[in-house]
């Protein structure tokens, strides 16, 4: 654990920015309450490495401070979101042997496809997803670069992150996110029935 008291007055504005932006993480991309002192010491280190980089010329200490552990944070989500998204196939535990299950008809083995479906880290067979996953890069392909662009960046960022580095209203990111469904639809990526239209 960092020790606040001896730190210097910039050193601990950046620990004050840097437990603030972790307060907002607790609970949001896999991390828990447990991983609170661990992120701040991780970003407080990463913030250390950059201080050099300061440049008067260039504006004050403190926005430089601010936007060190901004992006140091908006690094560390899309890490987590990759992580999230690359979730890796777990081995299924080896069923425990059961001398009454043929003769009650019981069953303890279940498919991987249906452990990831029933503990949330899918939301359909492996082989339905891969095919979606084909379809669905084959649509973004055949999408105008921008377009394929602001899809993309939707996807990691999210509509309102989008529309404020665009300098553009979130009505007008849907208006071009509405502007792709046809390119989706032809390859048969059609909303779900009862899904958002």
């Amino acid at each position: 654990m960092i020790r606040e008291n001896g730190l210097n007055e910039i050193d601990q504005y950046a620990m004050q920015a840097i437990r603030c932006r972790v307060r907002t993480l607790i609970g949001r991309y896999g991390i828990v309450p447990d991983d609170r002192e661990d992120l701040i010491q991780q970003l407080f280190l990463e913030y250390l490495e950059r201080a050099g980089g300061f440049d008067p010329e260039r504006g004050r200490y403190k926005t430089f401070v601010n936007c060190v552990v901004r992006n140091q944070v908006v690094s560390l989500v899309r890490a987590r979101k990759r992580q999230l998204r690359e979730a890796t196939l777990c081995a299924l535990p080896t069923p425990v042997e059961d001398s009454d299950e043929e003769a009650s008809g019981r069953s303890t083995e279940i498919s991987e496809d249906t452990y990831r479906m029933s503990v949330g880290l899918a939301s359909r067979p492996a082989a339905d997803l891969l095919d979606l996953r084909i379809d669905v890069d084959r649509a973004c392909g055949a999408l105008p670069p921008d377009l394929r662009e602001i899809g993309r960046r939707v996807v990691e960022e999210g509509v309102k992150d989008v529309s404020r580095a665009l300098g553009r209203s979130p009505t007008r990111i849907y208006q071009l996110l509405w502007k792709m469904r046809p390119m989706f639809r032809e390859f048969g990526l059609a909303p779900a029935a009862g899904g958002v239209q």
